[in-house]
């Protein structure tokens, strides 16, 4: 009994540090400075001096550790259910191990990366004074990408392998936003074509601190989703602000794959809004889209055909009430709600708006 009391204790403790910790982050503004300068911003620096160099994703073979330690305990939990009578001590214990294991995690997570949640938006320093959100603006901002499409698909667009976008967006990050932040990198998943089932581009591992991305999406789509996932590495949480960040850094750059990458990210997202509010004015303006970038379109609409399934929906159901869970109420819709911030950014100061990443 004694086991099960300090079991019982040590939840407890756990639970209030975290309860605890959420408080302070959402309610004091120092406490959240305090936590990215001096626990998120040199545990993402260790990291990506330990883990860069390696050729795996260690974040992906903690996930199947985890994941294998669960279904151990979820299987000699039923177990224990089933044969109570002689077992009913090793059953508290083994719930009170399945209770352990997800409490420890987050708490984890929530050190590690999931505090980066209670940050102020990165939109919070743009100046919106003036800028009316509307479909003539969302309207205006479409037409704005397809002549930035059409303008880079004039001549012939190398998309470069991984290796090479990496070393590319670390730059661009590091030129604009200085040293202070970590090498960043992004390494390929190891669950292979399985992500394009899911309907995942990419994504980022909390507890490693390292960024994988789906390399059997178009190669058009890979500038951009390599710097959404750099995004995550340098402490921005927010699905739109890190959409926001990737296209400022694909559009700034000097580099043809980038900007375009960023254009027509944007543009996917921006025209299905606006075909959603006006269908006619939407496919009037794609009639006026290069032939090449019209292509690229129906090779993303064939790729998500293809890998079209139920466990698309169901992972896009859960990853919507993760990012409710964390703050972001319109959940996995917050990815879309760029286009507006976009069209801001575009507007204010000619795209010379002091964003940082550091709060």
């Amino acid at each position: 009994m004694k086991s099960v009391k300090l079991r019982i204790g040590f939840i407890a403790v756990l639970l209030i540090l975290i309860f605890a910790f959420q408080y302070a982050l959402t309610s004091s503004e120092s406490v959240l400075t305090f936590y990215a300068r001096n626990i998120f911003e040199p545990l993402q620096q260790v990291r990506s001096f330990l883990f860069n160099g390696l050729p795996f994703s260690l974040g992906d073979v903690v996930y199947l550790l985890l994941a294998m330690l669960a279904l151990l305990l979820i299987i000699r939990t039923v177990y224990f259910l089933f044969t109570i009578k002689k077992n009913k001590q090793d059953l508290l214990v083994e719930l009170l191990r399945l209770i352990t294991l997800p409490a420890v995690a987050y708490f984890l997570f929530l050190i590690f990366w999931g505090g980066n949640y209670t940050r102020k938006p990165l939109t919070a320093t743009l100046n919106v004074d003036g800028h009316k959100w509307d479909t003539a603006a969302l309207i205006t901002l479409t037409q704005d990408l397809v002549l930035k499409m059409n303008e880079a698909r004039t001549q012939a667009i190398h998309f470069p392998k991984l290796k090479i976008l990496n070393k590319q967006a670390n730059s661009f990050y590091h030129k604009r936003f200085g040293e202070r932040i970590a090498n960043l990198k992004v390494k390929p998943t190891s669950l292979g074509y399985m992500l394009n089932y899911l309907g995942i581009q990419g994504y980022y591992n909390p507890l490693s601190g390292e960024a994988q991305f789906n390399r059997f999406i178009p190669v058009f789509m890979h500038p951009f989703v390599v710097s959404h996932e750099m995004a995550h590495q340098v402490g921005i949480a927010a699905e739109d602000d890190a959409n926001l960040l990737a296209y400022i850094i694909g559009a700034e750059s000097d580099d043809p794959a980038f900007r375009y990458s960023s254009y027509f990210n944007l543009f996917i997202y921006a025209f299905s809004d606006l075909k959603s509010q006006d269908s006619v004015v939407a496919n009037n303006i794609l009639a006026t889209l290069n032939q090449q970038s019209k292509n690229d379109i129906d090779t993303l609409r064939e790729n998500n055909r293809r890998y079209r399934s139920k466990f698309r929906r169901f992972s896009s159901s859960l990853y919507d009430e993760y990012l409710r869970f964390h703050g972001q109420k319109d959940g996995i819709q917050t990815y879309g709600g760029v286009t507006q911030w976009v069209y801001i950014w575009e507007h204010i100061e000619k795209r010379k708006a002091n964003l940082s990443v550091c709060p």
